[in-house]
């Protein structure tokens, strides 16, 4: 297959996933495309996650790995890897194993059908109640703020052409949130429906307060009525943590 793919990932306190994770899509991918690249975005975690990544990138390069000076989010750390990208096409997957990378093969075959964007949306999701509230919520929220087809639905699996994350990485908004940008870029978005697994390691760095606090945030930055304006940032999406070295590799 002639096309080359990019799997960004954005990593904050993974230390325990993330060689199995990278196992998993090298035994999905390296056979199906021309050129993978793997960009994990280490969000300023506090544990030996930057460690075990600099470990993947001496055993292979097609790993690129970027930390950041402060922990911004995992949005905001999608928009970074965005930036080193360089494949046809894009892939955003979880670091927590919930994701199987073997379904980014039914992804790609569903984008063939000439999709900008396609989600894979878990059958049954393996989250607390309250997060299955939150993403409920979130889609309602979507209605709301953005041109959203009801019938589509996102989640943090996707992938999408180059020609699409060109026109993300013009949104310059300091509070990023992926899928806001893209409902207002296309309508040419895809759905399929794919396993979601069991956390293995760890639990959600989301809570309730979070959750309520990010609805707040997507009204004021996404919403088209000019008031919400005056509240919004002007602080850069990502700052790069420049002394490692390896962000350009």
């Amino acid at each position: 297959m002639e096309d080359t793919i990019s799997i960004v990932i954005p990593v904050f306190n993974s230390q325990n996933s993330i060689k199995e994770l990278y196992n998993r899509l090298i035994n999905s991918l390296e056979n199906n495309f021309s050129s993978i690249e793997l960009i994990f975005v280490d969000d300023n975690s506090s544990d030996n996650s930057f460690i075990k990544l600099k470990m993947l990138y001496k055993l292979d390069k097609r790993v690129k790995i970027i930390k950041l000076l402060h922990n911004f989010g995992q949005q905001n750390a999608l928009m970074c890897g965005f930036h080193y990208a360089k494949g046809d096409y894009i892939v955003t997957i979880d670091d927590d194993l919930q994701h199987l990378p073997k379904d980014i093969m039914y992804l790609f075959k569903e984008m063939e059908k000439g999709y900008d964007i396609v989600y894979g949306i878990p059958t049954e999701r393996q989250q607390r109640l309250y997060r299955r509230i939150g993403s409920y919520l979130t889609d309602k929220i979507f209605n709301l703020i953005t041109d959203k087809s009801k019938d589509i639905k996102v989640s943090s699996f996707r992938i999408l052409k180059r020609s699409l994350l060109k026109k993300v990485l013009n949104d310059k908004r300091s509070f990023v949130y992926i899928s806001a940008i893209i409902l207002n870029l296309t309508d040419n978005i895809g759905n399929i429906y794919i396993e979601h697994e069991e956390r293995k390691h760890g639990d959600s760095n989301y809570n309730f307060k979070k959750l309520i606090k990010l609805f707040l945030k997507l009204y004021i930055y996404y919403s088209k009525n000019n008031w919400c304006k005056i509240f919004r940032s002007n602080k850069p999406q990502f700052i790069i943590d420049k002394k490692f070295g390896l962000n350009k590799e």
